[in-house]
């Protein structure tokens, strides 16, 4: 289904370097987001309320953030669109970086509230409410979160997004996130004790797991990263075709988002000859 939306709104999809393809893509797969986030929402916080489950609740609301997850992804890769101007000479490309950042904080924010509310639930457990309907739910809420996790996935790797990257992780949190609902709903009438809080606390950890190697690789790409060794070998060997270079030196690699780098490099060339 995805691969016929782009195919149907987006000009060219097969072009993977060209930004404005990058972008169309993006800014295609955050309004899906949006859509299917804030149905998920509305059907799960229903739920949770009915049952008092403080983890469908919080799953619910999850969904909520990732819709707002999926405005800010609209937004950057918009700005990252722009061409270079005076101000940024070497482009905007490095928005969708940023971007990344802050949906790896909004993570990082309901991975610590999760938490909170899951040794609330702990210390305070409440009625065990089993229902069939709430089992529906969870199992179609898991099923869509994977469908939106392959997809993001598959076109991060294909358009080198890190922004799509992290709105796959985003979406196999909450699909871990759902299954501990799922389990602690479907075990807690079983073993008569209220597992809630204690599958929370599980996700909480693995949520914030996650967020923390996310965030990591943005850091590492903000500050700089060692250039890819072949890039660095095959533009050297480009350099030393001519006949007038003697070696290569300085080798300078600087990457300002997606298939934006700039290299220079000093030539060493004989002294004797005249070089112009």
């Amino acid at each position: 289904m995805i691969s016929y939306l782009i195919n149907k709104f987006v000009p060219n999809a097969q072009d993977t370097k060209n930004q404005q393809v990058r972008s169309q893509v993006g800014r295609l797969c955050g309004w899906i987001g949006i859509f299917n986030n804030i149905l998920l929402f509305l059907i799960k916080f229903m739920i949770g309320t009915v049952v008092q489950s403080v983890s469908i609740q919080a799953d619910a609301i999850n969904n909520l953030t990732d819709a707002i997850s999926n405005i800010i992804s609209i937004i950057s890769f918009r700005i990252s669109n722009k061409p270079a101007d005076a101000s940024h000479p070497y482009g905007h490309q490095r928005t969708e970086t940023i971007a990344s950042m802050f949906v790896g904080l909004i993570i990082v924010v309901l991975g610590f509230e999760l938490a909170k509310e899951s040794f609330t639930k702990i210390i305070h457990p409440g009625v065990i409410d089993f229902r069939w309907v709430t089992i529906f739910i969870l199992c179609i809420s898991i099923a869509m979160k994977l469908w939106m996790y392959s997809y993001n996935k598959a076109l991060s790797k294909k358009y080198e997004s890190s922004l799509l990257e992290a709105t796959a992780l985003d979406s196999i949190s909450d699909v871990l996130g759902t299954t501990a609902v799922l389990i602690s709903t479907i075990l807690s009438p079983i073993f008569h004790f209220n597992l809630d809080g204690y599958m929370g606390v599980i996700v909480s950890v693995i949520i914030l797991i996650n967020a923390y190697n996310l965030i990591k690789d943005v850091i590492n790409s903000l500050l700089g990263m060692a250039p890819d060794e072949q890039l660095v070998k095959d533009i050297k060997a480009f350099i030393l075709q001519s006949n007038q270079v003697l070696g290569v030196h300085d080798f300078i690699v600087h990457n300002y988002g997606p298939n934006r780098n700039f290299a220079s490099a000093h030539e060493e060339v004989n002294s004797q000859n005249d070089i112009f």
